[in-house]
């Protein structure tokens, strides 16, 4: 499951009176969506944790918010929408991917579970999942300092993270101060970043062979083996960040006759997501497809690459 993170997610429980139904005036009340995680097929909200905390303790915390939203989201900002497709497997229902998009502090994450741990007996799901629940508790830490760092952000959640197994990771966060994108990556997960409909930027896979890609987690690597990139953005720019499931799947030149299209068609970011995953999905099955899987094998493989799909659109505005 694609761990799915928002500071600004719905209540399902905004109609009821907290305040009568526990009795605690004296306190105020918030809900805390660390572990609330969501994806087109499934929903969860049964892992809500309502928490209390003194007035005074609340309204710091409000406060700290507050000014970081009004110091960071004044001039650019990131408005992002996701899709995420695992593979049918029974074995393994929710996938090996997960992300998260924090739109409060502009800063998305997406991870994919290393499928070689299932020969082990261990889901690499469960790891990449924990991960970006890290990755996004780290982030608030993170703002309440200053600037969101990716790489302390994946330093951070990797030390938390105890789950079996390992995964790919690529963290971005938008200093619109610096009117830039700061991202670590570590593997073959990444991101594209477009302007006026053409990629100026793509962000490079790091592998030791075919098939072999960095990763955090029970292995060698370690956060210290990732790739630190800042680059500019302007207004209109767009960001498509994915797991290989979208990028060994997909050409340039499609995704950005894509990504031309949806911006004639106005179409939200999560809209463009699902048109880039449904295409990514249709070539995984097609075994005659050019696609970068195939080109990279050196003739080993044809055609598209059957894998959990993740893609995240994140409009600069």
């Amino acid at each position: 499951m694609a761990a799915c993170f928002s500071s600004l997610g719905h209540d399902q429980y905004s109609s009821i009176n907290f305040d009568e139904l526990f009795n605690l005036p004296r306190y105020k009340r918030y809900l805390d969506f660390t572990s609330h995680e969501v994806d087109d097929h499934l929903e969860n909200r049964s892992n809500k944790r309502l928490k209390f905390s003194h007035d005074d303790e609340f309204v710091n915390v409000e406060k700290r918010v507050v000014q970081f939203s009004n110091k960071e989201l004044a001039c650019l900002k990131i408005v992002a929408g996701s899709v995420y497709i695992p593979k049918d497997d029974p074995k393994k229902p929710l996938g090996e991917d997960a992300h998260f998009i924090y739109e409060l502090f502009q800063t998305i994450g997406v991870a994919d579970g290393v499928g070689g741990w299932v020969k082990q007996g261990i889901d690499a799901g469960i790891y990449a999942r924990e991960l970006m629940k890290n990755s996004h508790i780290t982030t608030y830490d993170e703002a309440m300092k200053g600037h969101v760092n990716p790489k302390r952000v994946l330093e951070e959640a990797y030390k938390n993270t105890h789950s079996k197994g390992s995964s790919t990771a690529c963290i971005i966060t938008l200093n619109s101060e610096r009117s830039s994108i700061v991202a670590a990556n570590v593997g073959d997960s990444g991101f594209l970043l477009i302007r006026k409909g053409k990629i100026i930027y793509k962000s490079p896979i790091q592998q030791r062979g075919f098939g072999c890609p960095y990763q955090l987690g029970n292995c060698k690597d370690n956060p210290s083996v990732a790739h630190e990139m800042e680059l500019n953005v302007e207004k209109d720019d767009i960001l498509m960040v994915g797991t290989d499931g979208m990028l060994d799947n997909m050409n340039d030149s499609e995704i950005e006759e894509i990504v031309r299209r949806a911006i004639e068609d106005k179409l939200k970011p999560k809209e463009l997501a699902k048109k880039i995953g449904n295409i990514a999905l249709y070539n995984s099955f097609d075994r005659f497809a050019d696609t970068p899987y195939a080109r990279a094998s050196k003739g080993r493989h044809k055609g598209g690459k059957v894998d959990d799909i993740t893609v995240i659109a994140a409009y600069i505005q």
